[in-house]
């Protein structure tokens, strides 16, 4: 009798990554991109609508969901949305780090840093507009790198 032949696993081949910008996203995106094989492409390098509907055209890549304007042409092709904390709970230490920045920081600034906050409720809608799309949530860096691991297995 032979043993069963395992079916190899389907990885994700076009995945967009929802996650609040930073170094931590960049190393993350990195490392998902390695893991996967695929190209890591980020938006900002990106010229335009064109560029990004030829992006999409791809058989394969790993990019950011971060700008509205390029997410329907990346979600038409999209095998995954990765839903990514890397930020992770707020200790006291980082608590009190936010708050004397925010005294030493002049409203203008203050204003500048709300822009730059990505706002990810978009995901939520994605059963409604994209009910095939498969979305992965973690809400923890140890989420985060527990899923990656599992990718790489």
């Amino acid at each position: 009798m032979h043993a069963p032949v395992p079916h190899p696993r389907r990885l994700p081949q076009r995945v967009v990554v929802a996650a609040a910008p930073g170094e931590q996203l960049s190393a993350y995106l990195d490392r998902l991109a390695e893991v996967l094989d695929l190209p890591l492409v980020p938006l900002a390098d990106l010229a335009g609508p064109a560029e990004v509907d030829r992006l999409a055209a791809f058989d394969g890549w790993v990019t950011t969901g971060e700008e509205a304007w390029a997410r329907p042409a990346l979600l038409e092709r999209a095998d995954l949305v990765a839903l990514v904390d890397l930020v992770g709970p707020e200790t006291f230490t980082g608590r009190v780090r936010r708050t004397l920045r925010r005294l030493r920081t002049d409203a203008r600034e203050r204003d500048r840093e709300r822009e730059r906050e990505t706002d990810l409720a978009w995901v939520e809608g994605l059963a409604l507009t994209h009910p095939g799309l498969a979305v992965v949530r973690l809400p923890d860096p140890a989420a985060a790198e527990t899923w990656l691991r599992a990718l790489s297995a």
